[in-house]
């Protein structure tokens, strides 16, 4: 039977191995990885095969029945941001697992800063919404995996007008080649960095309000219609939204649930759909101006401006055009389980969503109606203004296995 470990090898030399993870490599018969990693550790003795795609090496282990120790090769430590877990699922149960120092914990060092008070992100093969977490953190670090990644988070940095971050940029750490670079975004928007590049961002001003409740006021609006704050944040309630939801904000206007949204759902992805020119440059106005790098906008109509979109799991109907049913019936074709929350102004609206809801397959369906007043100042006196009633129209998709009580909260 042979003794098999998977093993972090740190930063990309023997020198930040643990010594428990070199005197099992340099008694190995074989040794299993990448190219890179291969020629960190091994010394001419073993038997090397380049692979690191978890089926081809469970079957070079199978290959090597007579092998009595077998290291497989993984950059970093195998609990970061790495290949381990789908490679796990390929070993044997009594693998041995020996971790490695990981790029944060070793740039993190060298930088002479604490790494526990970190936002840990990859942007290496992964969606991340780097600006997101840069503006609402005070220290973010990611993993970048291409040579311009830099230079793209800096050139985004300083369209958002967030120039008062400080940019920390490590490549190649632990190779002779190693550079770290410290600036402003400004010094690094032309940047030509390498694959082997990672980012530490510190931002001495993070946006740290975690709840949505944006005054109107806020917003940039010109004669475009706004769902008003009262409306929103209650809409934004019957949404229940988590951290990665993908939305869509059909009739967006100028952006004002978009926004939230965006702010709301982080590592999600907001695609607001406007038929409107002028809402439409009011929207990307807005989008950079609450930096919501994740959100999408698409110029056109419901439901057609829909159909390419990548599926949602939650959507906002703020206006359809008189397209509700249809809107309706391909929000629920893409995603059956989808969570709906329609705002309705005239009564000819509300019944054309629930004829909508009660012919296609929802469930859960909920009406408020909202009645809002605000103050306004009269001299010495306030008086309170009414605002137009609106209706807040919320269901769920039908689960076809799950009961109503499951399917209200969605996933």
């Amino acid at each position: 039977m042979s003794e098999i470990a998977l093993i972090g090898i740190g930063m990309g030399t023997w020198r930040s191995m643990t010594v428990e993870a070199k005197e099992f490599c340099d008694n190995a018969d074989l040794l299993i990885g990448a190219g890179r990693m291969l020629d960190a550790v091994e010394d001419g003795k073993q038997e090397r095969v380049r692979e690191y795609l978890p089926d081809r090496v469970a079957a070079c282990i199978a290959g090597h029945p007579d092998a009595e120790r077998i290291a497989i090769l993984m950059s970093g430590d195998i609990g970061f941001y790495s290949g381990a877990r789908k490679l796990l699922e390929k070993l044997p149960a009594d693998v041995r697992v020996m971790p490695g120092i990981s790029s944060v914990v070793y740039f993190c060092s060298q930088l002479q800063t604490a790494w526990d008070d970190l936002k840990l992100t990859s942007s290496h093969g992964a969606s991340c919404n780097l600006i997101g977490e840069i503006r609402r953190n005070r220290k973010v670090f990611s993993i970048l995996g291409k040579g311009d990644a830099a230079a793209e988070l800096c050139r985004k940095l300083c369209f958002y007008e967030m120039e008062n971050v400080v940019v920390h940029i490590g490549e190649n750490l632990g190779y002779p080649e190693e550079k770290i670079l410290t600036g402003a975004p400004s010094d690094f928007t032309d940047y030509a960095g390498t694959p082997l590049s990672v980012v530490l961002v510190e931002n001495p001003a993070p946006f740290q309000v975690l709840t949505h409740g944006i005054p109107d006021e806020a917003f940039l609006r010109d004669k475009v219609p706004m769902t008003k704050e009262e409306v929103r944040e209650i809409s934004l309630s019957k949404l229940r939204l988590t951290e990665n939801s993908v939305i869509y904000d059909v009739g967006a206007g100028s952006g004002s649930v978009s926004i939230e949204c965006a702010l709301q759902a982080v590592q999600g992805q907001v695609y607001a759909v406007e038929k409107n020119p002028t809402a439409v440059q009011l929207l990307h106005a807005n989008k950079k101006k609450f930096c919501a790098d994740n959100l999408t906008i698409v110029e056109g109509l419901a439901p057609e401006a829909l159909e390419d979109l990548p599926v949602a799991t939650h959507a906002f109907i703020g206006g359809s055009s008189g397209n509700m049913a249809q809107i309706l019936e391909l929000l629920l074709k893409k995603n059956p389980e989808i969570r709906v929350v329609v705002n309705a102004i005239t009564l000819e609206t509300v019944h054309e969503a629930l004829e909508a809801f009660k012919n296609l397959p929802f469930t859960n369906e909920d009406v408020v109606s909202v009645s809002a007043a605000k103050s306004k100042q009269v001299g010495r006196y306030h008086m309170m203004m009414g605002q137009n009633p609106v209706y807040v129209i919320s269901a769920d998709g039908k689960r076809p296995d799950a009961s109503a009580a499951e399917a209200s909260f969605g996933e």
